[in-house]
Formats: structure tokens, C-alpha cells, sequence
């Protein structure tokens, strides 16, 4: 189970692997399973007898994707780094979980991916810190691509 704070609000999802090993999120006709509280969440997969990825250790991580949506807006200069990584990965993930098309933005997609992976943990690439700086048509991708996820979580949550 885990927790996105998004659009202003706060959901539980219950998530695991599909039988290829690939993460996924609990849904049904092209919508997710989004619950109010952890309580309600819990109760659904006890219920249901749904497994999750991390074996629930009843340590439920929330996800704050609005600072992403807030780069988006134009609320924010910068791009926080985390918050971005974390909502490109949402947005593949429900599209997967979904059935829905995703568009990871081709090269340049996995470029951008790229440097916000190794600003989040700079350390995979050798690294003590890494800022990155993008380019005109990597902003566009990054964009298009966060905006895609935006759309997908959007549409997939809505109660």
C-alpha cells in the first residue's frame, strides 16, 4: 500500500507485481482502486486477498507529486528533481496497470529520465551530487511526458 498526495488531496492504493514482474496498482475497467484512508485501503486487500510488493510492513510511504504539478502550473522555477522522477514512474505505472498508451518521450523521454534519476540518487553514477541542465527540447519532453502522467493519475483516480 502507499499514499499520493495529488491534485490537492491524499489516496491509498494498493500495489504489487503483475506475473511478469512489472509494478502495478489495484484497478478495474481502467480505474484504480483509490481509497480515503489507509484503514479503508487495508481492509479491501484483506478482503480481496491482494499481495503487495513490499510484503506490507504496515509502513505506508505518501508520495508528494505536487510539486511536480506545481513546476507544471508555473508555480514553481525549478524542478524538484524527486517529485518529477516520482511522477514520470506514477504515470508509467498506471498506464501499465491500466491498459492505457504510454508515451515515455522516445530518446530524448529516457535522457530526461535519466537525469532525474542520477539527481535523485547521484551516487548510482559515482556521484556526490548532480544538477541537471536541460535543454530546450529535453523541457518540452519533460513536460509533455509529466503533463501525460498528470492526465493518466488524473483520470484513473477520480472518485
Amino acid at each position: 500500500m502507499t499514499g499520493i498526495q495529488f491534485d490537492g488531496r491524499l489516496v491509498y492504493l494498493w500495489y504489487g507485481s503483475d506475473p511478469a514482474g512489472q509494478d502495478c496498482i489495484a484497478g478495474r475497467a481502467g480505474q484504480l482502486h483509490t481509497f480515503a484512508s489507509e484503514d479503508a485501503c487495508r481492509a479491501m486487500a484483506s478482503a480481496r486477498d491482494w499481495p503487495s510488493a513490499d510484503g506490507d510492513d504496515g509502513v505506508v510511504e505518501v508520495t508528494d507529486l505536487e510539486p511536480a504539478q506545481d513546476w507544471l502550473r508555473g508555480k514553481r522555477m525549478a524542478i524538484d528533481p524527486q517529485a518529477a522522477l516520482d511522477l514520470w514512474n506514477w504515470g508509467a505505472d498506471v498506464a501499465h496497470s491500466t491498459s492505457l498508451p504510454w508515451n515515455g518521450g522516445g530518446a530524448v523521454g529516457a535522457t530526461c529520465h535519466d537525469k532525474l534519476f542520477a539527481a535523485v540518487v547521484p551516487w548510482v553514477y559515482k556521484m556526490e551530487s548532480y544538477s541537471p541542465i536541460w535543454s530546450p527540447r529535453q523541457l518540452r519532453v519533460l513536460r509533455e511526458v509529466l503533463g501525460q502522467s498528470v492526465h493518466l493519475i488524473r483520470s484513473t483516480t477520480r472518485r
